[in-house]
């Protein structure tokens, strides 16, 4: 698990919380942020390295397939997830920096 992660483009703490298994509002105090804290692609936080996701860290089963609507990113599905790596997806897909998804296009979610 890293120290600290730059937010792409569809992710946000709570999401980090769930893919790294560490508790959302720690990473939030760890950051000086609160639950209404406006966050950037761009931005890098600090990942604790204590604490737990406090629930199912899953938000939707794994392995599948999924149907890519516009905007979406490798980022944004792995949060629709909760607990999958985008690194995992576009190692899955094959896909290569800068990773992009085509509206329409079924992909594989590890």
């Amino acid at each position: 698990m890293p120290a600290t992660y730059t937010l792409h483009e569809g992710e946000f703490p709570f999401c980090l919380a769930r893919r790294f298994n560490r508790d959302p509002d720690d990473i939030l105090a760890i950051n000086g942020l609160t639950n209404s804290s406006i966050v950037s692609p761009g931005q890098t936080l600090s990942i604790p390295t204590s604490g737990t996701f406090p629930g199912q860290r899953s938000l939707l089963s794994s392995p599948a397939t999924y149907t890519v609507a516009g905007g979406e990113t490798i980022y944004s599905v792995a949060c629709r997830y909760g607990d999958v790596d985008p690194m995992g997806i576009a190692a899955a897909n094959g896909l290569s920096s800068p990773y992009t998804l085509t509206p329409g296009t079924t992909i594989q979610i590890p």
